[in-house]
């Protein structure tokens, strides 16, 4: 644990983080009647330990929402944007106003974004086809007047966030519910005009990394994912 954490921004690890989650969801959003007919969507990896709790507690459905970071063209590392099973994505404004910068769009850049989308919807959809064993998660109104809550470790930049939101968008859910132990002012402020409630336990003043607010952050295996999905 680093010195300069808050202990009361630290949890166990997510299946307790999501047990916390789940307690406060049932709480906040039963008195606002968000919570009827819902169906909770993790964001894998990380997104599915913690939310398992949840959908146990909520007697909710249980899917997955494959969504893959764009990295860079200069820098793999540095997210862009992101995409989701479902076929949609988002690109950061930031990078957009840059390439789009005197006029001038940077066709090579472009080509790469272009190349990636279709190389990562892909992806996200073999693997999500993989997690939950050839079950059709990709129909057009899976979430058609559900409540849906879309569940993450964590969210920092809110990137693949944004991809899920809008894959679901447009399935007509009756609401939409953001829900992650932990989420940076920046990404809060990003996303909080986009669903109907952001539930959250910890929005840390000088957020450094999601994995810092857990003692045990262990990557979440394929097996472990197929696993929480049976």
């Amino acid at each position: 644990m680093l010195k300069h954490i808050n202990p009361d921004l630290i949890f166990e690890n997510r299946t307790e983080a999501g047990k916390k989650l789940a307690e406060k969801l049932l709480e906040s959003c039963c008195d606002k009647a968000l919570l009827q007919n819902p169906i909770v969507v993790a964001l894998p990896r990380g997104g599915v330990p913690v939310a398992k709790p949840i959908s146990d507690l909520l007697h909710a459905k249980l899917n997955i929402m494959v969504s893959k970071k764009i990295g860079a063209p200069f820098n793999p590392e540095l997210a862009i944007g992101a995409v989701t099973s479902q076929g949609d994505y988002v690109i950061a404004s930031y990078f957009l106003d840059m390439l789009n910068e005197a006029n001038s769009r940077d066709e090579k850049k472009w080509d790469y974004i272009q190349e990636q989308i279709v190389h990562l919807i892909k992806d996200c959809q073999e693997k999500e086809k993989k997690y939950c064993g050839g079950r059709d998660t990709l129909s057009e109104r899976l979430y058609c007047n559900h409540d849906v809550i879309i569940v993450d470790d964590g969210i920092a930049t809110g990137m693949t966030i944004m991809a899920g939101i809008k894959s679901i968008k447009k399935q007509n859910p009756r609401n939409i519910i953001l829900a992650a132990p932990v989420i940076s002012h920046e990404a809060f402020e990003e996303l909080k005009e986009q669903v109907n409630k952001i539930e959250f336990l910890k929005i840390p003043q000088d957020f450094i990394a999601v994995g810092i607010h857990y003692l045990s952050f262990e990557q979440v295996s394929d097996e472990d994912i197929k696993a929480l999905m049976n």
